[in-house]
């Protein structure tokens, strides 16, 4: 770094064009963030679920078992519900720290579970047949019972009376399953554009449909806007 004489007659160092810095840095973050845009996603949906309490109430398994499985790896504990980490024999010496890390594993699935379904788990001795138990009651194979469930929720679902941002939210929490469970498989571009326009028409007809009555004059703005909204866009009309 270059040195700078000043009035005094003393050297100080120059200071750095901390703007240009600033920008620097923040392209930096940008990047990393587009590079491993599937993990950052992946640990956000991870620190959200545990923050604000995602558990499983028997409809969103497909989204709760991807959370609960991430955090397991993330303890470097997935070989006690896959399988690796089989339990070893009573006079083995590592069976009591087996038996720990077992009901360790074993506490984390069914603390995330809601109460009403923790009774059809908990006498499993291993955390194993706790994780198949779940995923040969609530997995199908084909998801179509419970495809069929959450498009019965959306088409049933209504603000009644609360904040708007709960009803959204809701709405997406569903739709972000559904897409989940049935994933657009089109190639074409331009079939992709066209289904994901249509997509997000209905949608915003099913947010509009479910707000409350006195918001039918925001509703009747929303559809005649000269560029048809996406739901987001919608959402933050009204």
């Amino acid at each position: 770094m270059e040195a700078m004489a000043t009035s005094t007659g003393l050297v100080e160092p120059e200071q750095p064009n901390t703007a240009a810095n600033f920008e620097d840095l923040m392209a930096r973050m940008n990047q990393a963030i587009n590079q491993n845009q599937t993990q950052t996603l992946a640990l956000m949906q991870v620190i959200t679920a545990i923050q604000i309490g995602i558990k499983l109430d028997g409809i969103n398994y497909a989204l709760c078992s991807q959370i609960v499985e991430m955090f397991i790896s993330g303890k470097d504990k997935l070989g006690y519900i896959n399988g690796d980490c089989s339990q070893p024999e009573p006079n083995d010496p590592s069976f009591r720290r087996w038996r720990t890390k077992n009901s360790d594993v074993k506490g984390w699935l069914i603390g995330q579970m809601n109460p009403s379904l923790v009774s059809n788990f908990i006498r499993f001795p291993t955390a194993k047949q706790v994780w198949d138990s779940i995923a040969t009651t609530y997995f199908d194979g084909t998801d179509t019972s419970q495809v069929y469930d959450l498009k019965r929720r959306v088409t049933r679902m209504k603000q009644s009376g609360e904040p708007i941002e709960t009803y959204y939210n809701c709405l997406q929490g569903v739709w972000r399953e559904i897409d989940f469970r049935r994933p657009n498989l089109m190639e074409c571009v331009y079939h992709i554009q066209k289904y994901n326009t249509l997509l997000q028409e209905d949608q915003v007809y099913t947010f509009l449909d479910g707000l409350d009555d006195r918001l039918d004059k925001i509703k009747s703005d929303v559809l005649q806007l000269k560029s048809f909204p996406t739901v987001e866009q919608a959402y933050a009309y009204v």
